[in-house]
């Protein structure tokens, strides 16, 4: 077969998004496993920022049958070759499927089409979103799925929501779940490396959580229970860090930490490279993710790959992911999740026993089983 993936998000926004790591890690799981197909990786970039992160694979699996139909443009034309809707077979693409893994399928003529779909929570939580991306997502989203001869979805829980908004038969969508890079693992001492924690000022034990900076990742909550916990403890001497970009409606996150009382003790890293971030992920006390939605929730199975205790909402495809490994409590009780933190916090023996589930649990997830999974469906 000549498998066609597009690769746009990589291209246009790297890799430490949730949607660019599950591309980049798709494709390496595919190249790993699979000598026998061809595979075109095509997309649209306006910065060549990203490129090498896909030009790469090539001489990093040169057993494996690669080409490229990447295209240079600018915003412009990009805007305009979306408006005119022209196939990108005007350019010379050619393939027996092509596999659009971000919601979105660019102008084609071809009929065979897997769609991935990493969560709808767009419709599922509106509030968290603007009107404009509601009414073209949706839209869109919806044509795409209705359109696309296979579905896939990062859980059971993302399934459930396609089937049951776009009235999808069942039988079209294919659960597939993700896995955290293996560059995520529990280090060794000697490997830990202190001047990264003072390079983000970063001076004490600290409870972490990781996620780009909107209301759905639910950070005040986080804010507000870190908050009780200070207040009923007087031993509980700890940082908040939560490493993520800043993204859409993130001023009531900010706004929390300014008016907290232990404000000095909250700190928003920003946006962090892989490499800092294993050192955060391992130098971290607990794992704290109270996610209002997710589609799969890849934070929360990198800090598990990292052997850290994880403190989770029970909502969406976090139960999925975290199995019996890690503590689950509603995303909108402070109260419990603040008791949670101090029992973790004051007590060792659960503190080691939790991070060791936690790495029993990350290791039945893996980029090979996901990307077995997805070669069945292209088949």
């Amino acid at each position: 077969m000549r498998i066609a993936i597009d690769v746009s998000t990589v291209l246009n926004h790297g890799q430490d998004i949730g949607a660019g790591r599950y591309i980049i890690n798709l494709l390496k799981g595919l190249f790993e496993i699979d000598k026998k197909n061809t595979y075109i990786l095509t997309g649209r970039y306006i910065t060549d920022e990203h490129l090498p992160a896909i030009y790469n694979l090539k001489s990093n699996y040169p057993d494996s049958k690669i080409k490229f139909k990447l295209c240079g443009t600018t915003q412009r034309k990009l805007n305009l070759w979306n408006r005119l809707r022209l196939p990108i077979e005007l350019s010379g693409f050619n393939a027996d499927l092509l596999h659009c893994p971000d919601f979105l399928v660019p102008p084609t003529l071809n009929k065979n089409i897997i769609l991935t779909i990493h969560d709808l929570s767009f419709i599922r939580f509106p509030q968290f979103n603007f009107p404009w991306f509601i009414k073209k997502y949706t839209s869109e989203v919806k044509r795409n799925a209705k359109r696309a001869k296979k579905i896939i979805a990062d859980s059971q829980s993302t399934k459930d929501d396609i089937v049951n908004f776009f009235n999808i038969s069942p039988d079209k969508v294919n659960v597939v779940h993700l896995a955290a890079d293996t560059f995520f693992r529990k280090l060794p001492g000697k490997e830990k490396r202190k001047g990264v924690l003072k390079k983000y000022n970063i001076d004490k034990k600290y409870i972490l959580s990781v996620g780009t900076i909107e209301p759905r990742k639910n950070f005040t909550a986080l804010i507000k229970a870190f908050n009780a916990a200070k207040k009923r403890s007087a031993d509980f001497n700890y940082k908040l860090v939560i490493a993520g970009r800043t993204g859409w409606k993130s001023e009531a996150t900010y706004r929390e930490r300014e008016t907290s009382p232990y404000r000095d003790d909250i700190l928003f890293t920003g946006k962090v490279s892989d490499e800092d971030l294993l050192q955060i992920y391992n130098q971290a006390e607990l794992f704290v993710f109270p996610s209002v939605f997710e589609g799969f929730g890849l934070p929360v199975l990198e800090a598990m790959s990292c052997g850290l205790p994880v403190i989770s909402s029970d909502c969406s495809s976090l139960k999925e992911v975290i199995g019996d490994a890690g503590i689950l409590a509603p995303p909108d009780d402070i109260e419990q999740i603040q008791e949670h933190i101090l029992n973790i916090a004051e007590n060792k023996n659960l503190k080691e026993s939790l991070g060791e589930k936690s790495l029993i649990q990350a290791r039945k997830f893996t980029w090979v089983k996901t990307a077995k999974k997805t070669l069945d469906v292209y088949k």
